[in-house]
């Protein structure tokens, strides 16, 4: 703990005392919730059944189901809330803690599918709160010196003054390359920075540097890694590396942290707080049992302006029961990541494939796309649109992060191939590897 992130918590919560405390209210009824077990299943139908009667008096999508039973409600999607969006969403007048407009959360669309998800402010606000609370269940303080490592375009650059506040410096993980990862280095050993935020599949290759190059790190006390499955490997290699804590965190942009690991856990602990969860077959909206692979299907208990009630994300696991105190609370044992293909630049460097969804999520007439590597500098991208547009801005940002000197053909199509499991694939390298 340092005196200079012990002086960003105080000041922070300082504000928040000001404002009514309205961040530090929903950051101790998490952490009351998530360490009582016992009261986990009061609390979770209790925020339900409001939430359901909710939805049903003023969202029109939802107001000729039966609040009664969640069971009443049809499993949806992202595809099904862009169709449904304006039946979906609540008028602000039926919001009584909302006074401003709705917080536009935007998902990058890793699946092919961007969505735009409005939220209330107490929605926001609990946002907010979890990632205090589980960073601190992950061994880092929030205000602590953190590296973000993630895809960076145009409108995730902070200022000197924001960094300064935040005490978090965000650096591009696009480039998965050496010059890149010394910057990297010599930012966290100048900085003395004591955790880092990350894709799973990005810290492989910065381990390896590291290990390659024998530096030695030594400020690291917890790595966060996210949006991917992390294999074990990897893991071992961070914790033998940085001698660190490690875990893996499951969340999404458009509901929050919804999972994280413990410690010492091989389970991920779920966020019973904030959301409902159900696991459900493959084949069908029926109950999945322990141990079987099963759809991950989530309810948001706080988001009022835009209800995700039901709502398949995309990601199938395995998930069991941990007793405490003789009470039963479901965990997830293993959650599937999705496969996605890397791409090179035109100069052959590897570079993320989230790079693409982190610019096209700003194009609200984007339904779905699609990438295709055919060369090292040529390039498809396909868009199924809602309407035309001009891509031009689009392809520019694409090709600032893969090469100026690329080739990028654009096609409009009305659909987008699906794979056998009905899941679109929105990377493809041709390339001969």
């Amino acid at each position: 703990m340092s005196i200079g992130g012990l002086i960003r918590r105080n000041a922070y919560w300082t504000v928040d005392i000001m404002k009514g405390s309205p961040i530090r209210k929903h950051y101790s009824n998490i952490k009351n919730i998530l360490n009582n077990h016992e009261t986990i299943k009061s609390h979770q139908e209790l925020y339900l059944n409001k939430l359901l009667e909710h939805a049903t008096s003023y969202s029109e999508f939802y107001n000729t189901c039966n609040s009664q039973k969640i069971e009443n409600f049809p499993v949806v999607n992202k595809q099904i809330l862009r169709d449904n969006y304006k039946k979906i969403l609540v008028d602000i007048a039926h919001v009584p803690w909302q006074i401003n407009e709705y917080h536009i959360q935007r998902t990058s669309g890793s699946t092919g599918t961007p969505l735009i998800v409005p939220q209330d402010v107490r929605k926001r606000n609990r946002v907010l709160a979890e990632l205090k609370v589980f960073g601190e269940f992950a061994g880092y303080n929030s205000h602590e010196k953190l590296l973000h490592a993630r895809i960076l375009t145009r409108r995730h650059i902070k200022s000197r003054r924001q960094i300064l506040r935040e005490n978090i410096f965000p650096v591009d993980c696009t480039n998965i390359k050496d010059e890149n990862f010394k910057i990297i280095c010599d930012l966290i050993k100048k900085k003395n920075i004591s955790a880092i935020l990350g894709y799973s599949s990005w810290f492989d290759p910065f381990i390896e540097y590291i290990k390659k190059h024998s530096i030695s790190i030594n400020s690291i006390k917890a790595v966060i890694a996210g949006s991917e499955f992390l294999p074990p490997e990897t893991r071992q290699k961070i914790i033998t590396t940085l001698s660190c804590n490690v875990v893996s965190r499951y969340s999404n942009e458009e509901q929050g942290i919804l999972a994280q690991e413990g410690i010492n856990n091989d389970f991920f602990s779920l966020n019973h707080a904030s959301y409902y969860f159900e696991f459900l077959k493959l084949d069908s909206d029926e109950h999945a049992m322990p141990g079987e692979v099963s759809r991950i299907v989530i309810t948001d208990l706080f988001n009022y302006a835009f209800p995700l009630i039901r709502y398949d994300t995309g990601d199938t696991g395995v998930f069991s029961y941990r007793n405490s105190n003789d009470i039963k609370t479901p965990v997830i044992k293993r959650i599937h990541g999705r496969l996605i293909d890397l791409l090179f630049d035109t100069e052959g460097n590897p570079i993320h494939p989230m790079v693409l969804s982190r610019i096209i999520k700003y194009y609200d007439e984007v339904q779905e796309w699609q990438f295709i590597q055919k060369e090292y500098n040529l390039f498809v991208l396909r868009l199924k649109v809602s309407s035309p547009f001009d891509y031009s801005e689009c392809v520019n940002q694409i090709k600032l992060k893969i090469g100026e000197n690329s080739e990028i053909k654009v096609e409009i199509v009305s659909e987008i191939p699906l794979l056998s499991s009905g899941k679109r694939k929105p990377i493809i390298c041709e390339l001969k590897k």
